[in-house]
């Protein structure tokens, strides 16, 4: 039985899986940014906290799954032309700066 590291392994692996975590770790980021957005606008101390917590909760997430996206999908490229090079640099570099700038 595959264990936890193997399957997210196996997730990066097919461009549609692939492509699945990088559409819910932006989607996750997207919803955390709206929720840290809205606390301006929230008027009561509790539910201030309850929105920031939540949106910490969503960018946090959200960062996982997309730097995990563009690992994976740097990591399992194929091909040795320097179009595809240029690609896994690209979404290395990506994975690089979302790790600064969101954690």
């Amino acid at each position: 039985m595959p264990g936890f590291g193997e399957k997210i392994w196996e997730m990066g692996r097919s461009p549609s899986q692939h492509l699945g975590l990088l559409v819910f770790g932006l989607v996750a980021l997207l919803t955390g940014l709206i929720s840290r957005s809205m606390v301006a606008v929230v008027g009561t101390a509790p539910a201030v906290a309850a929105i920031t917590l939540t949106a910490l909760v969503l960018v946090g997430i959200g960062g996982f799954f997309v730097t995990l996206a563009l690992f994976l999908g740097a990591y399992t490229a194929s091909g040795e032309s320097w179009t595809t090079t240029v690609w896994r640099i690209a979404q290395l570099l990506a994975a690089v700066l979302i790790l600064i700038f969101v954690f």
